[in-house]
């Protein structure tokens, strides 16, 4: 081995935080972060990280907690949608956050299974904080956004969702629910 470990430092340009995240361990774990924060004596660390992530959470339409793991470090993030019509054909979907092609299979199951009508919406979907979710379990809370910015209902402040959707609209179990 040349390279022991890969290290990516994210975040940057206005924001405080920035995540350190191991893609590649010789010796351990890989799929790790840390989360730092910017002070003027240099990088500190951020020990509970899930608070960071909801502290300026609004009960608005569109928006739902989602318990996800990192690594080994679990963790509470927000997940937001928006879902606005558009003019555009074909309409837009769009995010950083989470696997687009994920997101296009969701939406397909809303309006197969579930009756819910988003060929003439564009679809913004975000994880707060910068984090990247590519773990199915987060299935359940992005529709839940979705649905929610679509009829324009906020998710209730506790709720807290986590599941697999599979093809059918089924919510199937996910690894690691304790």
């Amino acid at each position: 081995h040349i390279v022991d470990t890969v290290l990516y430092f994210e975040g940057g340009g206005n924001s405080e935080y920035r995540l350190l995240r191991a893609v590649k361990n010789r010796f351990g774990s890989t799929n790790e972060i840390g989360i730092f924060e910017m002070r003027d004596t240099g990088l500190v660390d951020v020990p509970d990280a899930s608070r960071l992530f909801l502290s300026e959470r609004t009960e608005e339409a569109g928006s739902i907690i989602v318990p996800t793991v990192e690594g080994t470090r679990p963790l509470l993030v927000e997940v937001q949608a928006l879902v606005a019509q558009t003019p555009y054909v074909p309409p837009r979907r769009t995010s950083d956050s989470v696997d687009i092609k994920r997101i296009q299979l969701l939406l397909a199951v809303l309006e197969k299974r579930a009756g819910y009508v988003f060929a003439n919406q564009d679809v913004y979907v975000n994880i707060i904080g910068g984090l990247r979710l590519d773990e199915t379990a987060c299935d359940l809370p992005v529709c839940l956004a979705m649905a929610s910015s679509l009829l324009d209902l906020p998710v209730p402040e506790k709720t807290l969702a986590i599941g697999e959707v599979g093809l059918g609209g089924e919510i199937r179990s996910v690894p690691h629910l304790e």
